[in-house]
């Protein structure tokens, strides 16, 4: 699969390329809004370097559509195992050691699934794998997603390997917040930002994704932000909870500091919630402004929360939509930056309250 297939980022992920091929650094650091594809291109960097039937650009595996990939993890045990029914695709061998996660010179770690940041043995094991001359291909390869949520005893950890790097090693680290990294990682590293992607690559990645309708493509890219994952997450249904919170926001006139608490609790309780909610938030809030202004429908929604945000639109001063929407930015910022998501969520809840009473 060509680097070029990437659906958005595509000269980023080339120039990427050359220079890891001529020139590369040791340390890279992927910087920008959650759910862009700055690990699809980690990733597909990854299978370039490490292929082994076509290395290069023109790599075997299709990095967003491996079936071994997308596959639950028993079915990839048996995949290893060569069992006939499970999951097979046409990649090499190396690539699909990477798909699974089993590849010897390469390393991937993220926050574990209920713990709220990178755990520093999963750091320690990392800097020992790299210390290792890599053992089938040229290089050792490690990517660090999530990194946003190391610790400073974790990132303390990765300074000396960052500081004196193994020659044979590339490290990638994925981040949503730059600045919540400590200054002695971001100056050691080479730093690649992503930014959101355009409605137009955001409808090309829906339409792949099964989206045919091209009006209901172009709704749903416009509400994303520029966000791959959240135009996914709008297209499955699987988006955070849109009816609670329309049904909060239309009540936001009476609501006193309990109700703000309850919210922050029931929505806002970890980094992953509030920073989802409040982005849904200020997407809801866009939409009524936009409606109120440029006298848009709300096509991207379902219809029993198209008629709930036109009755909310109606209600709402245009000054008091603003105030809300700039509230909301500012608090996923904060929590990108390693602030109380509760605190925010409460805090944003009192300013929403005070807004649309025009107080």
């Amino acid at each position: 699969m060509p680097l070029a297939s990437i659906l958005g980022h595509r000269e980023i992920a080339a120039r990427l390329f050359a220079e890891i091929r001529n020139r590369p650094s040791h340390a890279y650091l992927f910087a920008g809004p959650r759910g862009v594809g700055k690990a699809i291109v980690a990733t597909g960097l990854v299978h370039a370097l490490m292929c082994e039937r076509a290395p290069g650009e023109n790599f075997c595996c299709t990095t967003t559509r491996c079936p071994v990939r997308l596959a639950p993890q028993t079915e990839r045990t048996r995949a290893r195992a060569g069992d006939a029914d499970a999951p097979h695709c046409q990649c090499c061998s190396a690539c699909v050691q990477i798909a699974t996660g089993v590849h010897p010179d390469f390393t991937y770690i993220s926050r574990p699934v209920g713990r709220s940041e990178v755990l520093i043995d999963q750091v320690r094991e990392l800097i020992a794998r790299l210390g290792i001359r890599p053992s089938r291909s040229s290089i050792r390869m490690a990517i660090i997603d999530d990194a946003e949520t190391l610790g400073p005893p974790a990132q303390n950890a990765l300074l000396k390997t960052l500081e004196e790097p193994p020659g044979h090693a590339i490290i990638i680290m994925v981040t949503a917040s730059e600045r919540a990294l400590l200054d002695t990682v971001r100056s050691r590293m080479r730093v690649v930002r992503f930014p959101t992607l355009h409605a137009a690559e955001l409808e090309a990645i829906l339409a792949a994704h099964g989206v045919a309708d091209q009006a209901r493509a172009r709704a749903l890219a416009m509400l994303a932000r520029g966000s791959a994952a959240n135009a996914i997450a709008l297209a499955d249904g699987d988006e955070p909870p849109m009816k609670e919170l329309l049904e909060a926001l239309s009540h936001a006139k009476s609501i006193d500091f309990a109700r703000a608490q309850s919210l922050a609790q029931e929505f806002f309780a970890n980094r992953d919630a509030a920073a989802g909610n409040f982005e849904l938030l200020a997407r809801l809030l866009e939409e009524i402004l936009c409606y109120k202004l440029l006298k848009t429908d709300f096509i991207a929604f379902p219809p029993a929360a198209r008629s709930q945000l036109v009755s909310l639109a109606d209600s709402l001063a245009v000054d008091a939509v603003v105030k809300c929407i700039d509230a909301a930015v500012r608090a996923s910022v904060a929590v990108g930056e390693n602030a109380n998501p509760r605190m925010q969520a409460e805090n944003w809840w009192t300013i929403a309250g005070h807004a649309m009473r025009g107080e």
